[in-house]
């Protein structure tokens, strides 16, 4: 319909950004990480323009059928998110001159763009850095599917779904005290089955052999505000269980690593444990404490959380180590070192993709932000039976 009014130069720059999209994902990007890039621009349609690009590169890449799940998973999450990029990228596949009809449905469909917004987002993506390949780049894909790409242990569903109901019941709750019983059970799940998967391993004559230990990769991308507090309670929840957690602050980008069925885990609790603390935050707010509405304060509240919650979780992995040992009838002092063998694991992939990672230094924050923190985890109980006392 607009074919008379497409230039032959606009073709050949959104042919361009194609291009370069293309280069992005062999220097380690993904579709999630440059959406979350686009989305921190200070252009407001630039993350649309980069959705409609990657769902019309995924259909001339054939990715819905030969990517990685993990990249199939991004794509998906984009399409449900940006719905009239993936209409525009849906009809452009289908046309026979594909890149005139991407260029006339980004320049003539809502959200509308111009050659020099493209122009932008391109730019920007050549000036991106070879970053860590977590999984093979379209280049490297065969087949109808990736072969060895799609080949994530999944959660078991019974299991993954009592997580999901435990972590359910403690967002919905108002009580604090019945909030963390459920979160510190879910802990608990989590360690049990990882240490029966572990155990499972090993007695299949595996548990000295590290290149037996399945180990991932995903990266985790974190909106405004306060940021670097919620890394620290994504690195709090994957200690406990065994998920190494590196932070760019560039791109305020997380990547963790650790085993498949880890990394699920992780992600359930941190979804879930960001909007436990987001209301006890709110609740300080109404309790009317000192400086509650302060970014100080909460900026202290939720550093104060995060490493109280962690310490508690780690109590719920001992627990629970404990138990599991009692119901496999063997000593804890056996089960150390089959659970020190995936740590083994984790820690050389994490090694390999960041050779060159420093610890962050430690920061002061708000006092009173970062004990009503501590409280907001400590005053609550973790276990059944256990009475909390509740700072109101």
């Amino acid at each position: 319909m607009f074919d008379d009014e497409v230039s032959v130069q606009a073709v050949e720059t959104v042919r361009r950004m194609s291009s370069e999209l293309a280069d992005a994902y062999e220097r380690g990007w993904r579709p999630a990480d440059l959406v979350h890039l686009s989305r921190r621009s200070k252009e407001p349609h630039e993350a649309s323009l980069a959705a409609t690009a990657i769902l019309h590169d995924a259909q001339c890449t054939q990715a819905w059928d030969r990517a990685p799940e993990s990249w199939r998973q991004e794509l998906r999450a984009i399409a449900e998110q940006y719905p009239a990029s993936a209409l525009v990228a849906e009809r452009a596949g289908g046309s026979a001159d594909e890149f005139r009809a991407l260029t006339a449905g980004l320049l003539f469909s809502d959200p509308y763009h111009s050659t020099y917004q493209i122009t932008d987002l391109t730019t920007s993506w050549i000036t991106l850095a070879t970053w860590s390949m977590l999984t093979p780049p379209p280049s490297m894909w065969s087949g109808p599917r990736a072969e060895g790409a799609c080949t994530e242990s999944p959660l078991d569903s019974k299991i993954g779904n009592k997580i999901r109901g435990l972590l359910a019941k403690a967002e919905a709750t108002e009580f604090e005290e019945e909030a963390e019983t459920f979160t510190a059970k879910a802990q608990e799940l989590m360690t049990r089955y990882a240490i029966d998967t572990a155990l499972l391993s090993a007695r299949g004559g595996h548990e000295s052999a590290n290149a037996s230990t399945t180990v991932h990769s995903r990266r985790v991308h974190l909106e405004n505000p306060y940021v670097k507090e919620k890394v620290h309670l994504l690195t709090a929840i994957g200690e406990p269980n065994r998920v190494r957690t590196v932070w760019f602050d560039k791109f305020a980008i997380a990547t963790v690593v650790g085993t498949p069925v880890d990394l699920q885990q992780v992600d359930l609790l941190f979804t879930s444990l960001l909007v436990q603390a987001t209301r006890a935050m709110q609740f300080a707010d109404a309790a009317g404490r000192k400086g509650s509405r302060t970014t100080s304060f909460r900026k202290g509240f939720l550093a104060g959380f995060a490493g109280r919650i962690g310490q508690r979780l780690r109590d719920a992995d001992t627990r629970a180590t404990v138990d599991a040992a009692d119901a496999a009838q063997i000593d804890v002092d056996d089960l150390l070192p089959i659970l020190a063998t995936k740590s083994e694991a984790v820690d050389a992939e994490f090694d390999r993709l960041f050779p060159r990672t420093k610890k962050a230094r430690g920061r002061s924050v708000d006092a009173e932000g970062w004990h009503a923190g501590q409280a907001a985890a400590n005053n609550a109980a973790l276990t059944p039976g256990d009475r909390a006392t509740l700072a109101r």
